[in-house]
């Protein structure tokens, strides 16, 4: 996944992507995308759902709150599902990117 703009300030819209493809079901009521302070632990300020499959053009778009901390951030999909992981060489990490937040 990716993170656009790589440098944003709170209230502004990040656009998080991925051009990967991945046959995983989309779990009921959509994947969950979100992002957090790095360091900031799971109760993450801010997320989005989304039911778009993983076929290449994936995107959302989240809207930083004014109090987002400053500093290195992360987006990506909180309820992803690794317990059937394909096979042997995919990766069972959730998805995410990096971005960071300035004033």
């Amino acid at each position: 996944m990716s993170v656009e703009p790589s440098h944003a300030s709170p209230g502004d819209t990040i656009t998080v992507t991925s051009d990967d493809t991945c046959g995983v079901p989309i779990p009921q009521g959509g994947w969950v995308i979100g992002a957090g302070h790095v360091g900031g632990g799971v109760n993450l300020p801010v997320s989005v759902t989304s039911d778009r499959k993983f076929d290449g053009s994936f995107t959302v778009h989240l809207t930083l709150p004014d109090n987002f901390p400053l500093g290195e951030a992360f987006a990506g999909v909180n309820n992803w599902d690794y317990s059937s992981c394909p096979d042997a060489n995919s990766s069972c990490a959730s998805p995410s990117g990096t971005f960071y937040v300035e004033p």
